[in-house]
């Protein structure tokens, strides 16, 4: 579904993930992450895994149960987030 994403952060250790795509409908969202890789999902099916830069990023990710997604696919970035993701923090994505 999409190949990249980006990563706004915040004071603290607030982060907001903002992905070149629109999400497809689902309940939930998941986002699962290790150190190297980062996963999406959208109910239960998987729509986009890449690397990711991890470090820093990793760890204000890994200290929350939830973050928040913007939709971004070009244009004016939008004032607010538009979905929310639970947070899956894994040894492994493989």
């Amino acid at each position: 579904m999409f190949e990249r994403c980006d990563f706004l952060m915040g004071a603290g250790h607030s982060v907001v993930i903002v992905i070149p795509a629109t999400l497809p409908d689902a309940e939930t969202y998941t986002v699962s992450v290790n150190n190297e890789y980062i996963r999406f999902k959208a109910g239960y099916e998987d729509i986009a895994e890449m690397a990711y830069p991890g470090g820093e990023i990793f760890e204000r990710i890994a200290n929350n149960t939830q973050i928040g997604l913007v939709e971004y696919e070009g244009g004016d970035l939008p004032p607010h987030i538009t979905n929310v993701a639970y947070v899956e923090v894994r040894r492994s994505l493989s």
